[in-house]
């Protein structure tokens, strides 16, 4: 059983460590969307794909863990967190999985700000080029097929005698 919590917190250890790189790496991305370089903008999604897979594996090795751990404690599965874990051990090892569950939630958060923050920069990004897409398309009409700027006859201003 001890084996499983250790095993458990190691996860959770390596868990917040790749979520502590995943949110510097989110920083450098601001920078780049910031830029605008697509080439390292393509590249840096490149790196956050490979930090995604490895917290799948250490999602599916916590799924597995939690399962058995919820069996051997009887914690129904639904109700199985981390703090509902350390309920049920002795205090040393509790106080370990709350202050990782504490420092585990604090980074996704710091996580998620970032992330907010790079989707907005990414809105913006995509209203300025349909505004620019927008713009090119309105000027398309005054040109000609062969790709020439197409003469627009000269309009002769005419004012009212009455006014």
């Amino acid at each position: 059983m001890s084996d499983q919590i250790s095993e458990l917190l190691g996860i959770v250890r390596d868990e917040i460590r790749l979520y502590r790189d995943l949110t510097d790496h989110a920083r450098q991305k601001t920078a780049l969307l910031k830029q605008g370089c697509v080439e390292d903008i393509l590249e840096s999604n490149k790196t956050e794909e490979a930090f995604n897979d490895k917290l799948r594996a250490l999602e599916s090795e916590m799924v597995r863990l939690g399962r058995d751990l919820s069996h051997a404690f009887r914690i129904p599965r639904e109700e199985f967190t981390l703090m509902r874990l350390a309920q049920s051990l002795e205090p040393s090892l509790a106080l370990e999985i709350q202050s990782q569950a504490f420092l585990f939630r604090n980074i996704i958060k710091h996580l998620k700000a970032v992330n907010q923050r790079n989707m907005r920069l990414i809105e913006q990004s995509i209203r300025y080029s349909g505004g620019v897409l927008a713009l090119i398309s309105n000027a398309r009409g005054s040109y000609k097929p062969t790709g020439l700027f197409e003469q627009v006859p000269n309009i002769q201003p005419r004012f009212s005698r009455s006014a």
